[in-house]
């Protein structure tokens, strides 16, 4: 049971962080773009401090890898409805 709380709070966790970092860099670049930093610095942070984890960086992986790897694909289709509706 645990662990299926785990999951569904990685998966919150990650929604949140890469829409609101997505959203932050919506004012300097456009939408595509944005969502596309966004899921790599998030990646990136993410990564650096799952290898900091020793033993456990293979868990810690993919506890936050498989939550990022299911939210992109909303993040990138949010991103295309907004390029077309502000024509950026």
């Amino acid at each position: 049971m645990m662990d299926i709380a785990l999951g569904i709070f990685a998966l919150a966790y990650s929604g949140l962080v890469l829409f609101t970092v997505a959203s932050s860099l919506r004012r300097l670049f456009p939408p595509v773009r944005a969502a596309v930093s966004a899921f790599a610095l998030s990646v990136t942070v993410h990564g650096a401090t799952t290898l900091m984890m020793g033993d456990a960086a293979t868990l810690a992986f993919f506890f936050w890898a498989v939550p990022h790897a299911l939210i992109l694909p909303l993040l990138l289709m949010s991103a295309r409805r907004q390029a077309k509706s502000t024509g950026a």
